[in-house]
């Protein structure tokens, strides 16, 4: 099993850490590696890798295994090839090992069983082991991956310009405290894709990685800490993955952003949910979350308004109205680039590795009590609607999501048919409110430059019409909610 953490680098700290890790007796080596899958990705998405690797004039094969998609904890086992021509591919070779017999499994009941070279990387690598009992590698991977989606077509090139650092003996602390110092580099920041993720997308015509998305979780006989521990992890892979795309070269797209921010809430919800359960003081995590999401905020509101409303007071006749955009609003890749929030995201990274510290003792129900009240309030709440003035609405709103992450945190052990009743209703709800509240906020924003151009009264007054229809829209829905029967309150 493998501890290695990645991080993209720019030009500037790549020629800096070069000449650092020279100065320590760095070596480097040209490493060529030939990555196969089938044509559907059957190895992908099931979080293998297999590859031949060419080091200098050895071969080896190597089949690699994810716990998930931003994962830093690996397992690799390597067979090394006789013969200097590039040799032919054998999954039998890791048939002994665990991995191994779960890839044949997968295979076996694959309809598609071709391995083919779907990418290809060409590195030059510099690297060197430092340290004593406390031993890192470090791996500075300068070069580039390669795929052909179509024959039809030249190759898709992507750059590769990345530091690995890799847990060689020690506790893991010795590698965390590594990483703290590297990003203390400007130009260094944490990179939860892999090289074969990169591959994998480029191999699909996709010059960027899919978003990450939140992933089921399964609560089936956890203790509450392996719960704490199995859903803080699941958060973190959602934040982390999103938010290196959209710190790298090539950047990312809107859902990268929008995923990325629904990560962060369903991390907040986490918080909230296990906060007094857990010893460890992770209120810090929650403050920066809210810092790093409420700047994510002012993006989300353009591409509200430019992929929502703006088509649909377009389609109304509404005249071109161009709104100003605010000097506060730091772009996405920006943000997620400050030292401060490279540092928070090494800490969501440490959970995997080392775990939390004190947690309390008991089975993962000890949780429901809180749900339950949640649900109570967001009830209570949906009979005063009427009466809410529109922050207090915005308040329900985020309350309501707050509760339908921490269902989804335990689905598995809820009973399905009311589950699915509750969550729907609760989801309907969400939605109405979701589009109640982005009038509002366009409303706001027209009627700020409405002085300076009266072109935006049009807007302001189409934008003023569709505010009753969505507030019964909500009404409704919160009707539906509240009388949907709570899937907590239930005999499990």
């Amino acid at each position: 099993m493998e501890i290695e953490l990645k991080f993209q680098l720019n030009e500037q700290a790549r020629h800096s850490i070069d000449a650092q890790l020279r100065a320590e007796g760095g070596k480097s080596k040209l490493l060529a590696a030939y990555y196969f899958d089938t044509v559907a990705g059957t190895l992908a998405q099931a979080g293998f890798s297999l590859r031949l690797r060419k080091e200098g004039r050895v071969w080896f094969q190597t089949l690699k295994s994810a716990r998930s998609a931003a994962s830093a904890v690996r397992s690799e086992h390597n067979v090394r090839l006789r013969g200097k021509a590039q040799p032919q591919l054998d999954p039998v070779l890791h048939a002994e090992t665990e991995d191994g017999i779960r890839l044949q499994r997968l295979l076996s009941h694959s309809a598609d069983t071709t391995l083919a070279c779907r990418y290809a990387t060409h590195i030059r690598r510099l690297s060197v082991q430092i340290g004593t009992r406390n031993r890192v590698e470090y791996a500075l991977d300068h070069g580039e991956i390669s795929a052909q989606p179509d024959s039809n077509t030249p190759p898709l090139v992507l750059p590769v310009c990345e530091l690995e650092i890799e847990l060689v003996s020690g506790p893991v602390r010795g590698v965390l405290s590594a990483a703290r110092k590297l990003l203390a580099h400007s130009g260094v920041y944490i990179d939860a894709r892999s090289k074969a993720q990169r591959g994998d997308a480029l191999a699909n015509g996709s010059l960027i990685v899919s978003t990450a998305r939140a992933t089921p979780l399964n609560a089936n006989g956890s203790s509450l800490k392996a719960l704490v521990e199995a859903v803080l992890t699941n958060c973190a892979h959602q934040i982390l993955v999103n938010a290196s795309q959209i710190a790298s070269v090539e950047g990312g797209g809107p859902e990268h952003v929008h995923q990325l921010r629904v990560g962060l809430r369903r991390l907040r919800s986490a918080i909230a949910l296990f906060g007094k359960f857990v010893g460890a003081d992770i209120a810090a995590w929650d403050a920066k979350a809210k810092q790093f999401a409420a700047g994510l905020s002012g993006n989300r509101d353009i591409d509200v308004m430019t992929e929502g409303l703006w088509p649909r007071l377009r389609a109304a006749g509404a005249p071109l109205v161009e709104l100003p955009v605010h000097n506060n609003v730091v772009p996405p890749s920006d943000l997620i680039r400050d030292a401060a929030i490279q540092q928070w995201m090494l800490q969501l990274l440490a959970v995997e590795l080392q775990g939390l510290g004190e947690v309390t003792e008991g089975e993962w129900s000890l949780v429901l009590p809180v749900i339950r009240g949640w649900s109570r309030q967001c009830k209570k709440d949906a009979l005063r609607f009427e009466s809410f003035d529109f922050e207090q609405r915005h308040r329900l709103r985020k309350r309501l999501k707050r509760l339908r992450y921490a269902l989804e945190f335990v689905e598995s052990e809820l009973p399905s048919k009311y589950y699915k009743r509750y969550s729907t209703a609760l989801a309907n709800v969400i939605d109405d409110l979701g589009e109640y509240n982005d009038l509002r906020v366009a409303i706001e924003a027209y009627q700020g430059i409405s002085e300076i151009d009266p072109r935006a009264w049009f807007a302001i007054g189409w934008l003023m019409a569709q505010l009753p229809k969505a507030e019964r829209r909500c009404i409704k829905a919160l009707a539906a909610f509240h009388a949907a029967k709570d899937p907590c309150k239930l005999d499990r």
